[in-house]
């Protein structure tokens, strides 16, 4: 310092390129050097040819330990090949952070969602692509900002949405950046989108298939929310859609649109429990009951034992719907109370 008045310099210039590595703050450097790599501070030190505690203390800076000089030029030769800025990575403390601690600073919901429905893939999909042990339910607790992604399921994450054409930078920058038509319709309930279109026409599976030109049991998977459409059968679903007047941005946002009653009561839940609660709140018997629908007393009894593979047709639900409006009975009661209860 003293060297440096005498001189009339700034201290700084006396000082070499190591000095200036090994000033506070290289722990942070070293770290994002090893995350370059994608190592564990055990495989990094195996390629600086030392001991993971060695790593480990340079990078908390532990009693201002740092590497000594031929480590440090084994450190910069490293970080040149992977064609990090060293200057920068020495004079400017911004540039430490890897791409994890910039991804996973705000935003993660929307990023892995934008992510996710750009690669058109379901979550236990995305799970599996990038090795997220806890499969789908992972993958849904980083949508809903419960947890973050891991760095070990981050990388193949980022190079998912690379060959997507993602651009990361802006993507960190603006999450809503890839925001468009596509994103919202696959956002929330997309396969109840699809069956809502479909239902529209009075369509069953293979014909609905192909007037979108795929097979019907990949618009039963779509449905069940098994995986999504492309984008390009997004814009087939969208010309279809708006053939009957339904605009697809007018559904997102709005379930008591698309929301198949027969699907949500009878498919996806008890539909025996269901089905004797109407009888029993419309105080019919099950002869009365099944004259009403018109079916015969043996079905009703079916329907209403816990065989799951005997569950009334879409006309009978219609006539039982029917028959509670005039009976006064909340067909979504039951569905509402085991929900809440969940």
């Amino acid at each position: 310092m003293k060297l440096a008045e005498i001189l009339d310099i700034d201290p700084e210039d006396l000082l070499t390129e190591y000095t200036r590595f090994c000033k506070p703050g290289y722990g942070a450097r070293i770290k994002r050097i090893r995350y370059e790599y994608h190592m564990s501070q055990e495989e990094f030190a195996e390629l600086v040819e030392t001991n993971r505690a060695n790593v480990a203390i340079w990078e908390c800076e532990y009693h201002n330990i740092h590497p000594e000089y031929g480590r440090y030029l084994h450190l910069k030769m490293l970080a040149e090949e992977k064609k990090l800025d060293f200057d920068r990575l020495i004079a400017n403390a911004d540039y430490c952070p890897d791409d994890y601690e910039r991804f996973i600073q705000s935003d993660i919901p929307k990023k892995v969602l934008y992510i996710r429905s750009r690669c058109c893939l379901t979550q236990k999909e995305l799970a599996s692509r990038i090795g997220a042990v806890k499969g789908g339910a992972a993958v849904s607790l980083w949508e809903n900002g419960k947890t973050k992604p891991l760095r070990k399921n981050f990388y193949p994450l980022q190079e998912l949405a690379i060959a997507a054409g993602i651009d990361m930078d802006k993507l960190n920058e603006d999450p809503d950046f890839y925001k468009d038509d596509y994103f919202e319709f696959v956002e929330t309930d997309c396969g109840d989108k699809i069956r809502y279109v479909r239902l529209q026409y009075e369509l069953y599976l293979e014909s609905f298939g192909e007037l979108l030109g795929v097979a019907g049991n990949t618009i039963g998977e779509w449905e069940a929310g098994n995986c999504m459409p492309s984008r390009s059968c997004f814009l087939e679903i969208k010309k279809i859609a708006e053939k009957k007047g339904i605009d697809l941005n007018g559904l997102n946002g709005h379930p008591e649109i698309y929301k198949d009653p027969f699907t949500e009561l009878i498919e996806k839940n008890d539909s025996a429990e269901w089905v004797r609660r109407i009888r029993t709140k419309s105080r019919l018997t099950v002869e009365a009951f099944a004259r009403y629908v018109g079916v015969s007393r043996v079905t009703v009894w079916q329907w209403e034992s816990d065989e799951k593979s005997r569950k009334p047709s879409r006309r009978s639900f219609e006539k039982i719907v029917e028959l509670a409006e005039m009976r006064g009975v909340d067909i979504y009661d039951t569905y509402r109370t085991e929900n809440m209860a969940d």
